[in-house]
């Protein structure tokens, strides 16, 4: 059976790499993440295709490779059905289902979701003259074991901050992921972007490097469980 889908993904994908200018994105699905509970026995995940035209979707999961393909997928979860069709203006609610493999039960583990989206051929189109463009979507899941202690929609409190010239470490004591949206230093009058920051893994530091300008506060805005964003302001040390 993994074999025959083998075969009619890689089909797939041969006739998707056939066309290749117009951008088609009508499909999205709800939530800009998965959180997997440890205890679920499989995870519902609603696809809307909010245009006229039906289109085929290829999903996949991997555990860390952008330029991944349904043929190198490595992540331990099986999406059911691999390969779908939506018409248009309709909904499909896609499974996930976790293999169970060893992971680690004291802190979330980070997975991808990809999803290739190609709108069904339009006959009244010269085919010869026309080229369509692939729309790949790539959105995290989000392991969580039972048990974990901390609310994990207040990870920004439990933070802590040191400074070390132009750099700040920032460490995160908690079992999530905090995925940053981004951060800002300030001065109370001034306030500029922090370039390099970044999601920071569970029970793990990251180094910021601060803008030109000195600031006494630092700013940082993540995404929740539920795809908003929640802020937390800090003290940089002197």
């Amino acid at each position: 059976m993994f074999r025959d889908w083998l075969v009619r993904v890689r089909f797939t994908l041969c006739v998707l790499s056939l066309v290749c200018s117009n951008v088609y994105a009508s499909v999205t699905m709800l939530g800009t993440r998965v959180i997997y509970p440890a205890d679920a026995k499989e995870k519902s995940l609603t696809f809307n295709n909010t245009g006229e035209a039906p289109v085929l979707v290829v999903a996949w999961t991997d555990i860390n490779n952008p330029e991944s393909t349904p043929e190198t997928a490595d992540a331990p979860f099986i999406v059911m059905p691999p390969i779908f069709r939506i018409n248009g203006n309709h909904t499909h609610v896609m499974r996930l289902k976790f293999t169970g493999k060893a992971l680690p039960q004291d802190r979330e583990s980070l997975f991808w979701l990809n999803f290739l989206q190609y709108p069904a051929k339009n006959d009244a189109v010269n085919d010869e003259n026309h080229l369509t463009l692939l729309v790949k979507s790539r959105l995290k899941i989000f392991y969580r074991p039972q048990g974990l202690s901390q609310d994990a929609n207040k990870t920004l409190d439990a933070i802590k901050i040191s400074k070390q010239g132009q750099l700040i470490d920032v460490k995160n004591t908690t079992a999530y992921y905090i995925s940053v949206l981004d951060a800002f230093v300030d001065d109370g009058k001034k306030q500029k972007k922090i370039e390099n920051a970044e999601m920071i893994a569970p029970y793990a530091s990251v180094r910021w490097i601060l803008p030109d300008h000195s600031g006494s506060y630092l700013t940082i805005n993540a995404i929740n469980d539920y795809g908003g964003v929640f802020s937390k302001v800090y003290s940089l040390p002197h």
